[in-house]
């Protein structure tokens, strides 16, 4: 998962992050652990979510994570990462992200210490 203060992928940093995301299923129902990997500090306040109604096939991947939905889409040839991300499902959501920037359903509100309107990025592969 990636996240950055400025609402959109790129440019007007003044903090990004990194975490490496584990999900963990037994069915529809798991865990979504979050591991800090690289940023200025770990803004998260919470790095366990509860996973429940997840659903996956070739074009998306719906769930609830804390009982907030969630839906990644998948992504064959990803332009905003220069195809570092080709073939992950992703969701991504910025106050100030271009409309390209903008994938499936997720909002930063979802994970505690995160500003409503800056830019998250939830990858699953």
């Amino acid at each position: 998962m990636f996240v950055s203060h400025a609402g959109r992928s790129h440019g007007g940093f003044e903090y990004t992050a990194a975490w490496n995301a584990t999900l963990e299923l037994s069915g529809s129902t798991g865990t979504l652990r979050l591991v800090l990997n690289v940023g200025l500090g770990d803004a998260l306040t919470e790095h366990q979510f509860a996973i429940t109604d997840f659903a996956r096939n070739s074009a998306n991947i719906s769930m609830k994570i804390d009982g907030r939905p969630v839906t990644l889409v998948w992504i064959e040839n990803d332009p905003i990462w220069n195809g570092t991300f080709d073939r992950y499902y992703a969701a991504s959501w910025g106050g100030d992200a271009p409309q390209n920037e903008l994938r499936g359903a997720i909002s930063p509100t979802i994970f505690p210490g995160l500003n409503s309107a800056w830019y998250v990025e939830l990858r699953l592969r």
